[in-house]
């Protein structure tokens, strides 16, 4: 509270989320939104964007999106697959592995996911 203080006039949601560096939740909702919606490119080239305009941390969006995850409604067995491979992703980064493979990595357990759930809905 002290540094938001600090960094701006009036502590407000916003500038504590910036203030910690952290992905504000409405960051969170529209990458989840992309990931699950838009294309691998586009997903790709839209995340990247913002991750360099906003200064996030890839690690840190995929542990908020991960807490998305469990909020929306999807098959317990997708929601388990995904979340193993969100998992995965969180741990490769812990160990340094390139940012741009572990995007590529996110977006495409999000792109099997998607596919997991057009073929449950037949």
């Amino acid at each position: 509270m002290q540094s938001t203080h600090m960094a701006s006039q009036q502590i407000t949601e916003e500038a504590v989320y910036l203030c910690t560096g952290n992905p504000l939740p409405k960051d969170i909702e529209q990458i989840s939104y992309w990931l699950l919606n838009e294309p691998f490119a586009i997903s790709c080239k839209r995340i990247s964007e913002i991750k360099t305009r906003k200064g996030l941390a890839l690690v840190d969006i995929v542990r908020e999106v991960t807490m998305f995850v469990f909020k929306i409604k999807m098959p317990a067995d997708v929601r388990v697959q995904l979340i193993n491979e969100m998992a995965d992703v969180e741990y490769r980064l812990t160990f340094g592995c390139n940012d741009k493979l572990q995007l590529g990595s996110l977006i495409s357990a999000f792109t099997r996911a998607r596919s997991a759930l057009v073929a449950a809905a037949k």
